[in-house]
């Protein structure tokens, strides 16, 4: 005969001194120890078994190098090898009976006497803006010299202005006198043009926007909205279709 699983209804529920019987486990505290049900496991894909992958799972030790090494003074250096380490005097190597019965390990680093290299930083690491690998996640670049970029504005500005400045005096300027050869009246031309360069620049340096004077370069929308502002204060007719360098021209011209 089969046995039939009752239903519900005909099996009732559990009597209250039924499951109250059997033994207490007390605490020494007085409290009673309840019994803890273990979590379920979670399920997920056991990779240890893919062989390309096999290599990252039950690892017993770490690879030394590449390793960096520290010095009081010198930049950080990074070593791949032994011999790498070894010329600046350090290695790792297994540790003797003694060193292992008193530290449990079973390789240390060692150095030789009078190197200065240790594998632990030796003084706090200052961050380089220009080197931001050498420690550090965030990149700080290095404030521009406001001198530095109003030489970069002004080396822009001579040529555009000695340009305009020949252009000008080539149209409209004086005719060689009468005697003066014409090699002679171009050199003295160009040495106006020069002079007038040097006036004119200086003027525009001391006029100039002050985005064009700030450690913070620019955008094009700032320069192009400067340079109109500079335009109108000099009274200089702007058409929409010009571009940034056009408008920049003219108040080179009229500078």
């Amino acid at each position: 005969m089969n046995f039939v699983l009752p239903p519900r209804s005909q099996v009732g529920v559990l009597d209250p001194e039924i499951s109250g019987e059997g033994m207490k486990v007390i605490m020494s505290d007085g409290e009673q120890a309840l019994a803890n049900v273990l979590p379920a496991k979670p399920v997920f894909p056991d990779l240890s078994g893919v062989k390309s992958l096999a290599r990252y799972f039950n690892r017993r030790s770490h690879p030394v190098f590449p390793a960096w090494l520290y010095h009081p003074k010198e930049r950080d250096r990074l070593v791949k090898n032994e011999d790498e380490a070894a010329a600046l005097g350090v290695r790792f190597r297994p540790t003797t009976a003694d060193e292992r019965a008193r530290y449990g390990v079973n390789h240390v680093w060692d150095w030789e006497e009078g190197s200065l290299w240790r594998p632990t930083p030796q003084r706090e690491r200052v961050f380089d803006p220009t080197n931001p690998a050498n420690g550090g996640k965030n990149f700080a670049p290095p404030p521009t010299s406001q001198m530095a970029t109003q030489s970069a504005m002004i080396a822009e500005l001579i040529p555009a202005v000695a340009g305009a400045v020949a252009r000008e005096l080539q149209a409209k300027g004086p005719t060689a006198p009468p005697g003066v050869a014409d090699k002679d009246w171009q050199e003295f031309l160009q040495f106006k043009a020069w002079q007038k360069t040097a006036q004119a620049v200086d003027a525009v340096a001391q006029e100039a926007p002050v985005n064009a004077l700030t450690a913070e370069a620019p955008t094009d929308d700032e320069e192009r909205a400067s340079w109109i502002s500079e335009a109108e204060r000099k009274g200089i007719k702007i058409d929409k279709r010009w571009g940034t360098q056009r408008i920049k021209d003219e108040v080179l011209k009229a500078a």
